[in-house]
């Protein structure tokens, strides 16, 4: 098995066990905690396979560092900053909540600010300075000093790496406080689209809880960084439906004993029955 797999099945596990962790009505301070620490264990399994592999290509090695060991060390920034940011959140009143909200997303836009170049780079999805950032045996020159860089362990990330995964980490950590902005704000959430969308979701809550599950892990909204609980929120405000149980939904679907996936091997049926028998959609 290549790294590239092996790490998109570690992926799926953690996006799984995290689903799970996320239950209503605990404590999230205790979630975002073990959180991390999921987050912790899967990164000590990608790098201990890591440890007795060797790369085919320089391509498959950028791919790593680039595309799969950032994702992991995104979530393992978000979810620290996450914590120590939810700890020190006032208890109230809502004014004091915001202006802490705020005080904080002018801090991430100063660090973005300060790494500019590289917010660009990713923004941009440019690979002409790849081979430079993620090849281990490049020495690519350091962006900014900072001593941390010494104690690096280049068998496992390259700078840029760590650059990178900050990056994301902290533009999700700005989503994060955006949507808590709107809750104290009273924007709604769930409803937005009822009065103007004609469609209703007709089928069960579980089988559209199983779509969200596969849109996540397809990764083909916001280029695969649409947040699990975004799109869970989105689809059923679109819907006219509540999903905020989905994360208790979908530890039901996961212990299904015949197929977990009924909803979406239905649709497969279906679809290939209807192209078999060269109908038309009208």
């Amino acid at each position: 098995m290549n790294i590239i797999t092996y790490c998109d099945q570690v992926s799926a596990n953690l996006e799984r066990d995290l689903g799970i962790l996320m239950l209503d009505g605990e404590n999230k301070l205790i979630q975002f905690e073990s959180a991390f620490y999921m987050v912790d264990k899967a990164l000590e399994k990608v790098k201990a396979f890591l440890s007795n592999y060797e790369f085919t290509s320089e391509e498959e090695e950028v791919e790593f560092f680039k595309m799969k060991m950032t994702e992991f060390l995104k979530e393992s920034v978000y979810y620290s900053e996450l914590f120590n940011m939810e700890s020190l959140k006032p208890p109230g009143p809502k004014k004091e909540i915001k202006r802490f909200y705020e005080k904080e997303l002018r801090s991430i836009q100063y660090f973005l600010q300060s790494h500019q170049n590289l917010y660009n780079y990713l923004l941009t999805k440019k690979t002409n300075q790849d081979k430079i950032f993620f090849l281990r045996s490049a020495q690519a020159p350091v962006y900014k000093p900072n001593l941390f860089w010494h104690t690096l362990d280049t068998r496992y990330c390259t700078v840029y790496t760590l650059y990178f995964a900050r990056i994301k980490g902290t533009l999700a950590l700005s989503q994060y406080i955006h949507h808590q902005l709107k809750i104290i704000n009273g924007e709604v959430v769930m409803g937005t689209y009822q009065k103007k969308n004609p469609l209703r979701w007709t089928g069960k809550k579980v089988e559209l809880i199983e779509l969200v599950y596969a849109l996540k892990l397809a990764g083909v909204l916001n280029h695969g960084r649409a947040d699990l609980k975004e799109i869970a929120l989105k689809m059923g405000a679109f819907f006219g439906l509540n999903l905020n149980d989905f994360y208790r939904t979908f530890t039901e679907i996961s212990t299904r004993k015949k197929s977990r996936t009924a909803f979406l091997d239905s649709m497969r049926d279906q679809l290939n029955n209807y192209i078999d028998n060269g109908d038309s959609l009208r």
